[in-house]
């Protein structure tokens, strides 16, 4: 279309919108009468027919109240192209702080640093609330001096047998026990003697009769028991 004939329209359309009516159907015909007027620079059917479409839509659309024209507002049309970037804003206030963060993962830790001197020794401090006494215990043992039992204080065994006696102590504090014949010595290698005061002697003879001393010692002093042997001969 050409620029006279567009210039033209747009200014046949602004006169009709002038004019204020109180019906359509007069406003209506005001703008038929316009457009229907052959314009010496308009050779173009085409646009007379556009302009009587877009006239007539809007006289339908639009709602007359009193002296005001009230249109609904049409469809929103697609959106157009983008501007041109405009020119950087000043730099705004610095805004509140806000809440700290979550605190991160513990590091490595570093190495050891040198150890510093020895402080001063403090003063001694009050003493302490004495605590609650405990219970009594009761009461031990009097230590005394050991005494010696001799269990059977005489035997009497066959020759070849085993002949054994039993040398008991009692008293407080441990003692120690020895045996020893008193007229002549033990028989080494068929001797026994056990922690617990007994004494045995296997294979006896004749030879092994006689007095048998039991001793027992402690810190305190000692005790002494005798018991005899009777050898029996096959004979």
């Amino acid at each position: 279309m050409p620029h006279y004939q567009l210039k033209r329209a747009k200014t046949d359309l602004a006169s009709t919108k002038e004019v204020s009516t109180k019906h359509g159907e007069d406003e209506l015909h005001r703008l038929k009468r316009c457009i229907s007027q052959p314009s010496p620079l308009n050779s173009s059917a085409h646009v007379k027919e556009l302009f009587r479409d877009i006239i007539s839509a809007n006289l339908k659309m639009c709602q007359y109240q009193g002296q005001l024209n009230v249109c609904p507002r049409g469809r929103p049309g697609p959106p157009g192209r983008a501007g041109p970037k405009g020119d950087k804003g000043t730099k705004g206030s610095r805004g509140i702080v806000g809440p700290p963060g979550r605190s991160g993962k513990q590091g490595k830790m570093g190495p050891s640093g040198v150890r510093g001197e020895k402080g001063i020794k403090g003063d001694i401090g009050p003493p302490g609330i004495p605590g609650i006494p405990g219970i009594k215990g009761q009461q031990g043992e009097s230590i005394s001096v050991p005494k010696v039992t001799i269990s059977p204080p005489k035997l009497i065994v066959n020759e070849t047998n085993t002949a054994s006696l039993l040398c008991s102590v009692s008293g407080n504090l441990a003692a120690q026990i020895s045996w020893s014949k008193a007229n002549g010595s033990l028989p080494s290698d068929r001797t026994k003697v056990t922690s617990d005061g007994l004494i045995q002697i296997t294979g006896v003879g004749l030879e092994d009769a006689g007095e048998y001393k039991c001793e027992a010692r402690n810190i305190l002093g000692k005790d002494e028991k005798a018991a005899t042997l009777v050898v029996q001969s096959r004979l």
